[in-house]
């Protein structure tokens, strides 16, 4: 009897135990490299996974704000030679997902009657010798 009595209890708090670890490990700030594979396997859209590389340096920063409901995902590569080309390599990589680029940046929209409260947005931004790629989604 004792046995099942433990038994049933350890049935009924895994979920919520699994639930609050979960939520714990994507909420907040994480920053990490392409060698850390358990954080890349975990914050890395999967949109983002096949994104060129443009130079060795590269960092990874994630940012979820569980009150907004809003993702920041950045990739950083840094000590960039030929900017300009690079930056055209990125730009065809968001052609690639068949929507209009304007002002370096690519805008999804989930919901087309409701323009703010459900998107994504992915943008390339080129600061002296390093290139940003921004994916900022809003999930409300």
């Amino acid at each position: 009897m004792k046995k099942w009595i433990l038994l049933l209890s350890a049935i009924l708090l895994l979920p919520p135990v699994l639930l609050f670890g979960w939520f714990g490990l994507t909420s907040g700030t994480h920053a990490y490299k392409r060698s850390d594979t358990f954080s890349y396997w975990l914050y890395t859209p999967d949109a983002l996974k096949n994104v060129p590389s443009v130079s060795k340096y590269v960092e990874y920063s994630y940012a979820y704000d569980p009150d907004n409901q809003q993702t920041r995902f950045i990739i950083t590569w840094k000590d960039i030679e030929h900017r300009a080309e690079k930056k055209a390599l990125l730009l065809g990589f968001l052609k690639s997902m068949n929507r209009p680029i304007k002002y370096d940046c690519l805008w999804l929209y989930h919901d087309q009657s409701d323009y703010a409260n459900s998107y994504q947005r992915y943008c390339i931004y080129q600061k002296w010798n390093t290139l940003e790629l921004e994916l900022f989604e809003n999930s409300r």
